[in-house]
């Protein structure tokens, strides 16, 4: 079965501040569809958790904001869905692992979201021209 890769982004809590982005799979090409949803969020110790919510709208509003806007990745196949949660845990580790390095806050979502989007890419699992779509998307407030 064939699904869908979106980026999502959300409205951030002031326009100085970074928006939230996440990565949304669903089985239909349009807003109505609902969507597994993978995010990272940072925990009580300020460490960066994969996350992964399901039967969402693929519009809806997030907890961190409101649904802004998102962008069609490219189709994925079921090995690509299969793997998306180990490629989400896997990401946060190298976020965490860069931020304790660098210090809190060097990387984000939107670093997570791109290391995931370039590993598709590079293995040809999504079309050449995604991750300079991701890289284009909006970032702060």
């Amino acid at each position: 079965m064939t699904g869908y890769l979106w980026l999502v982004w959300y409205e951030a809590p002031a326009r100085s501040a970074i928006r939230h982005w996440t990565l949304a799979v669903t089985y239909e090409a349009n807003d109505r569809a609902y969507a597994t949803v993978y995010e990272v969020a940072i925990d009580s110790s300020g460490h960066y958790q994969s996350r992964v919510t399901r039967r969402v709208h693929l519009t809806s509003n997030h907890p961190s904001g409101a649904y802004n806007g998102k962008i069609l990745l490219g189709e994925i196949n079921d090995n690509v869905l299969c793997s998306l949660e180990p490629y989400s845990e896997t990401a946060a580790e190298l976020v965490n692992s860069r931020n304790r390095k660098r210090g809190p806050g060097a990387q984000t979502c939107h670093d997570w979201a791109m290391i995931i989007v370039r590993s598709l890419e590079d293995s040809m699992l999504l079309p050449q021209g995604a991750l300079a779509c991701v890289e284009k998307c909006p970032r702060i407030g």
